[in-house]
């Protein structure tokens, strides 16, 4: 038996997975906001696991998703600042 290397489309170019996350997370208070980000993230590890994507790269995925939730975050901030 082989080793095979499963690589899946980058979730933190997900747009609509991102703004999603971004969009509830403003709408929450802290505590609550990481509640949901926890579930959230053990969704997406266990998804990512049944697919067959290895734990390290799994986790490497969580985190450049996160990166990308805290930018949308920034982005929606200015936007909000400027109008």
């Amino acid at each position: 038996m082989c080793d095979s290397h499963i690589t899946v489309f980058p979730l933190d170019r997900r747009r609509k997975l991102v703004e999603g996350i971004a969009r509830v997370l403003q709408s929450k208070n802290a505590e609550d906001a990481s509640a949901f980000w926890r579930s959230t993230v053990k969704t997406i590890l266990v998804q990512l696991s049944k697919s067959g994507i290895a734990p390290g790269s799994a986790e490497q995925e969580v985190r450049t998703l996160f990166n990308a939730v805290l930018a949308e975050i920034g982005t929606r901030s200015a936007l909000k600042l400027s109008q």
